[in-house]
């Protein structure tokens, strides 16, 4: 078996969830870097990440990182219990659901990956505002979203989450949820986080 590929950018927050998945379960991989619409002969939508083993190629992060979990030994990144699996899934898709559809996209439109009217900009940070404590109260409740282990639950917000320091409007948001806080600092000591951690930053769009 050939050594696993991750076709992506470092600065890809899904991109670096399927990374994180693999370090935390200790899976060699080989990171090829790619822009989104640079995949197309593997993945027919164009979007980033892909993973290519051999003959079997794989696209949308939650399959891919389900994939690594399944067939990979190594810490479990669903519980096996149902219902905690559910309630990790549950999460996965609020993150996925919510917060790239408000938090991300401005993320993407301050970095300049995208253009959009200024209107759009600020209802991306408004919906973002009134969705984090939705996420604190989770994380008050128990140590990690989906209890009180680390979860692929995580794995798909942290990406995202750890941006905020770096944009004053995010940044005061995420200083108002100190659940998410600390979450986000337990998270930030993790070998994984700083594996995949990007030393080129995306820039401020002039």
């Amino acid at each position: 078996m050939t050594k696993l590929k991750i076709h992506g950018m470092a600065q890809s927050t899904f991109t670096r969830t399927v990374r994180l998945a693999c370090h935390e379960k200790g899976i060699d991989y080989e990171l090829v870097t790619a822009m989104p619409g640079e995949v197309g002969a593997v993945n027919p939508f164009g979007k980033i990440p892909v993973m290519v083993q051999d003959d079997f190629t794989l696209y949308e992060s939650l399959a891919i990182v389900r994939y690594l979990d399944r067939t990979f030994a190594g810490p479990r990144l669903w519980p096996d219990e149902a219902r905690q699996a559910a309630i990790c899934d549950q999460w996965i898709s609020a993150v996925c659901d919510s917060l790239v559809g408000s938090a991300l996209h401005y993320l993407a439109a301050r970095f300049g990956f995208f253009a959009l009217p200024e209107e759009m900009v600020t209802r991306h940070l408004e919906r973002t505002r009134a969705l984090v404590p939705i996420f604190d109260r989770q994380l008050g409740r128990s140590r990690y979203l989906a209890g009180d282990h680390m979860t692929a639950a995580d794995l798909f917000l942290a990406p995202i989450f750890l941006y905020f320091p770096g944009l004053p409007e995010l940044k005061s948001i995420a200083e108002a949820a100190p659940n998410c806080t600390r979450w986000a600092r337990d998270m930030g000591a993790r070998p994984s986080i700083k594996a995949t951690d990007s030393e080129q930053k995306p820039q401020l769009a002039a």
